[in-house]
């Protein structure tokens, strides 16, 4: 469950009247809201609005807590989030979205905190809407009316979720604020803008820019500054100067903007029918970092699969069990020993290894999302494998000596493969783990009455180059600059290994050849993919700074 404050605190620049209550077709920007909210099984859903507006806002079937100003809005937030047992849900009573972007930070969203953004480089000193820089997905500096952010590349739409783990934080931070909006001078408005690099920002994380990069949106969106009481932004800002991990999550296709006029509400509505949303949710449903056989022979149609299951109810542990299925009967077809049977062999191994991907991206579309279902989805993959192992070395004894089935005895190089493949996922699964135990770089904590964020001024296009010299260190750069060009991604991709390609390895060998070439190529692929793993992994453990040791 998850705990819903709608601030609706903005009043539109032409009289007093709520921008919640902003008119859409079937309602208003805050009935609209609600309703998405409600649909995302947010049961507990309150609103904090201003006494003079709070009229409107309740004939429009809302429950409000009325509030005098900022101060009073902040603690009233450090109230419910200090008796919270649930994650938090705080945005602006104007913003009209696609319900996808609520869906995404409320059943998505695996950090103490995220924020709904776009990644995009304001424009002057005076930015519409508030300014924050990210790196690798992760907010380093979040600006307001009375924050500076130093070449920032991305601007907040209104939207923060924080976890039940942060609850406290947050309640902390909103008493903090809360203290200082009550004391003369202590939050005085400045430039929020500050530009020392104009380089283009290197090391832009990859998802984020595939996700919200230069939203095609009307420009009369986000062209009329926001005057009033910007909460949202004050706890964003809050939780990053406390050394939070917040995410920037944004989607380049998905609308989410604040709106402060009639003008801005009904150019959002537009924006908002113009998108296939079903769509954006089943495009992201298949993982931005597969590998070239899953994307382009598998994934290319597998999500119109996976769609069609959601609509029938089907699970993905289901799915995952059919997958299993599918390989067992190819395995079957391979200890024929006849030709017809390594073919069909080949094509049931091709469509186990689509369920396969069927079933994650089900599981994405749908969010049904359970450890049971990725420990079957891991451990089923290596059956998979070695029941197949097992099948191709049986056809090959089975195979009439002198066909071109008729490989000999080759359970010790099914043995090989399997010993290699399996030395390689415990190597994965090892450094893995070690990574996951290593913490995230500290963000400085910054006192969150101090203006300007100059303890972090170190250039982004420097954070992107490796520190130290030697061989260990350019190859690391070396790699990272190779990303960037298309052809050393996918070569990079396809020379480890993985499991699409494996599958696909199998299949091709057994239809055309033998077992023993099955094997023979599995053997010594996976050695040149070892190696270029070790390689690199050790080459990147030179260029990290030392840790103290970390026993399980």
């Amino acid at each position: 469950m998850t705990l819903a404050l709608v601030i609706a605190t903005e009043a539109v620049a032409s009289g007093s009247s709520p921008t919640a209550g902003l008119a859409l077709r079937g309602g208003s920007v805050v009935g609209r809201l609600l309703a998405q909210l409600e649909s995302l099984d947010v049961a507990d859903r309150r609103v904090i609005t201003r006494p003079e507006i709070a009229g409107e806002l309740r004939e429009l079937g809302c429950d409000v807590i009325e509030s005098k100003g900022l101060a009073e809005d902040l603690r009233e937030i450090a109230r419910v989030a200090r008796a919270a047992a649930e994650p938090m849900l705080i945005v602006h009573g104007d913003v009209v979205a696609h319900r996808e972007v609520f869906a995404r930070l409320v059943f998505n969203s695996k950090a103490p905190a995220s924020a709904a953004a776009t990644r995009v480089r304001p424009i002057g000193d005076a930015p519409s809407r508030p300014v924050m820089r990210i790196r690798r997905g992760r907010i380093t500096s979040a600006g307001t009316r009375f924050h500076q952010v130093t070449d920032p590349n991305a601007l907040f739409r209104g939207v923060l979720r924080v976890s039940e783990l942060e609850t406290a934080t947050l309640a902390s931070v909103a008493e903090r604020f809360a203290e200082l909006v009550d004391m003369p001078d202590r939050l005085t408005e400045i430039s929020p803008v500050r530009i020392l690099w104009a380089a283009p920002d290197e090391t832009a994380d990859t998802e984020m820019e595939a996700e919200a990069e230069d939203t095609a949106l009307p420009a009369v969106l986000g062209s009329t500054p926001i005057t009033g009481d910007d909460a949202p932004a004050l706890l964003l800002t809050g939780l990053v100067r406390s050394g939070v991990k917040v995410t920037g999550r944004g989607s380049r296709e998905l609308v989410c903007e604040r709106v402060l006029d009639q003008t801005q509400a009904q150019a959002a509505q537009q924006a908002v029918d113009a998108v296939d949303e079903d769509r954006v949710r089943l495009n992201a449903a298949v993982k931005n970092n597969d590998g070239f056989f899953t994307t382009y022979a598998v994934s290319t149609y597998s999500r119109y699969i996976a769609r069609w299951c959601a609509k029938r109810g089907w699970t993905p542990n289901g799915v995952t069990v059919i997958s299993m299925g599918i390989s067992v009967v190819a395995a079957a077809w391979f200890a024929t020993g006849h030709r017809w049977g390594m073919l069909l062999g080949a094509v049931c191994l091709y469509f186990a290894f689509v369920f396969d991907c069927v079933d994650g991206q089900l599981a994405r579309y749908s969010r049904q999302f359970s450890t049971l279902g990725a420990w079957l989805d891991a451990t089923f993959d290596r059956a998979k494998e070695y029941t197949v192992f097992a099948g191709l070395a049986v056809g090959s004894t089975a195979a009439a000596v002198g066909s071109s089935v008729h490989g000999g005895d080759v359970w010790y190089l099914a043995i090989a493969a399997l010993t290699l493949q399996t030395g390689r996922h415990m190597v994965d699964f090892a450094f893995g783990a070690s990574e996951r135990r290593t913490p995230p770089e500290p963000i400085p904590v910054l006192p969150l009455a101090m203006q300007d964020d100059s303890v972090l001024d170190e250039p982004e296009a420097a954070k992107s180059r490796p520190k130290g010299g030697g061989l260990s260190h350019l190859a690391v750069w070396l790699s990272a600059r190779s990303e960037k060009v298309r052809i050393f991604h996918w070569f990079k991709k396809i020379i480890v290994l993985p499991i699409g390609e494996r599958f696909a390895l199998i299949a091709l060998t057994a239809a055309i050849f033998n077992a023993k070439v099955t094997f023979i190529a599995l053997l010594t692929w996976g050695a040149l993919a070892a190696s270029y793993t070790l390689g690199g992994r050790f080459m990147r453990s030179l260029t990290q700074p030392r840790a103290a040791r970390v026993d399980a």
